[in-house]
């Protein structure tokens, strides 16, 4: 069997699981009442944090799954994540 490696346990779940060479990230959010590139800016430190805890960086993201509250903000989100 695989090894399983757990880190930045929170309550119920652990925000970052490494299984047989693959990181698999929880959810992020931002607090609440920031614009939405304020919100995605806070969101992508908290991945650059777990990132970094587990060895890896951006570059090795295979993929990523983005919910909006409203549409309107896919631009403003989306620009942060280009940048």
């Amino acid at each position: 069997m695989t090894d399983i490696q757990r880190f930045d346990f929170d309550t119920r779940v652990h925000h970052g699981v490494i299984h047989n060479g693959t990181l698999y990230l929880t959810g992020q959010v931002a607090k609440p009442g920031q614009s939405a590139a304020d919100q995605m800016r806070e969101v992508l430190d908290k991945i650059d944090a777990l990132l970094a805890k587990s060895g890896t960086n951006k570059t090795r993201i295979l993929h990523v799954q983005m919910w909006l509250d409203d549409v309107r903000d896919f631009d403003e989100v989306n620009t942060v994540w280009d940048a």
